[in-house]
């Protein structure tokens, strides 16, 4: 299990640090140039990009070895990033590393958590920084402690910030058992949209209402600043970048937490997305964040759920929208917007949450064609479960 920590950084060196962070960009960026040429080749492999590449950045940099190994890593894996994207027919172009970070392993940095302090390896010599977070925050005290260990690290300038603009995002990992597999799994299918973030199975809904308004007046203001075309709006801009980062990650981060623990309180035991990759369709309109949205609430659920023993699984997009969570009958013409009808039943429903019922379902049915015969699985819904045989149990009254 992996989690990374973010502390903010009191630099006293920040010459010899932002002078290592140009020469780590630019050592990235000529890694990529080797590995995305004019040809179209386009290669990732570590040990080609490292024949090719790191004489000459070590010639030509100030760089200790172990940071260029480190850039070689970081352009490796963003090509890697955009060849799979292009195998899943999206267009891409050629990664351009631009923003103020470094990443550093436990040979280029070392960390002192008594202490709350740090050292970094430079293009000069090491420097240290103070570690400035409150020990006494539960959220330091989960992830600071002897159970996990520290791992590869990134250090970042955020250049919206006053003051003190250096933050480390500290990597952390432990071995967690790993849960048996769940013979007769309760199940709770979750529909990702636009207007309603999530919707559950169960019946619980989170609006992206706000979330979505949020961004579309940035976006008016955004388009404003860049008529104006100075200086100060274009570092306005910027500013407001950050600002709508963090507030969409903690809306998201708020929203993932309430969702696992819905689920504990169903007694879920595994939690069931549609695959990504196929609800692109349903998102033409500000596409670009709201696949970022998806993106970013799935990890925040996965990694909340494994800390609780919820498995998370995918299931193939196709019909969740049209098919009758009902009778089965799938057709376009079921749906009109948010309301659902069955045109063969007479079914209606909120049409996002008769899709998280088909994605649940869906993975009921997957597990029943298996090996493993899952035919005592149950679907979780608002008041009871009710397996694929339609055999309903109402959840036990409690008080």
């Amino acid at each position: 299990m992996r989690r990374t920590v973010k502390i903010k950084l009191e630099v006293e060196e920040q010459e010899k640090l932002q002078e290592t962070i140009r020469q780590f960009k630019y050592a990235c960026n000529q890694v990529v140039e080797k590995g995305w040429n004019e040809e179209g080749l386009k290669t990732y492999n570590k040990n080609k990009l490292h024949e090719e590449t790191y004489y000459q950045i070590r010639e030509e940099t100030d760089l200790p070895a172990n940071l260029v190994t480190q850039a070689r890593d970081r352009a490796s894996q963003a090509i890697k990033g955009c060849v799979e994207k292009l195998k899943d027919g999206d267009t891409v172009s050629k990664p351009e590393f631009t923003s103020d970070s470094i990443k550093y392993d436990k040979r280029t940095f070392s960390i002192w958590l008594e202490d709350k302090r740090a050292t970094f390896s430079t293009v000069d010599r090491r420097i240290e920084a103070e570690l400035l977070y409150d020990e006494e925050k539960e959220y330091y005290q989960k992830y600071l402690s002897e159970s996990w260990n520290i791992t590869s690290s990134t250090l970042e300038k955020h250049s919206y910030e006053d003051g003190e603009p250096y933050y480390l995002h500290l990597g952390v990992e432990k071995k967690v058992e790993r849960k048996e597999e769940f013979e007769e799994p309760r199940v709770m299918g979750v529909d990702l949209g636009v207007d309603n973030l999530a919707v559950t199975s169960t019946g619980k809904f989170w609006s992206g209402n706000k979330l979505n308004h949020q961004r579309r007046r940035f976006e008016e203001i955004r388009g404003k600043l860049q008529e104006k075309g100075t200086r100060s709006a274009h570092q306005t801009i910027q500013h407001m970048e950050g600002r709508e980062n963090r507030y969409s990650c903690d809306t998201l981060h708020r929203i993932s937490k309430e969702i696992v623990e819905h689920a504990e309180r169903k007694d879920v035991d595994v939690i069931v997305f549609e695959d990504l990759k196929g609800i692109r369709e349903d998102i033409s309109n500000r596409k670009k964040f709201q696949e970022w949205c998806f993106r970013k609430l799935f990890k925040y659920v996965e990694y909340k759920a494994k800390e609780k023993g919820i498995r998370i699984e995918k299931v193939k997009s196709s019909y969740t929208s049209q098919k009758c969570s009902e009778c089965g009958h799938t057709t376009k013409g079921n749906r009109k917007g948010s309301k659902f009808k069955c045109v063969n039943c007479g079914k209606e429903i909120h049409s996002d949450y008769n899709a998280a019922k088909n994605i649940g379902n869906k993975f009921l049915r997957n597990g029943q064609k298996s090996s493993m015969r899952k035919s005592h699985s149950q679907l979780a819904l608002k008041s009871g479960t009710v397996n694929l045989n339609g055999d309903y149990t109402a959840y036990p009254v409690t008080g």
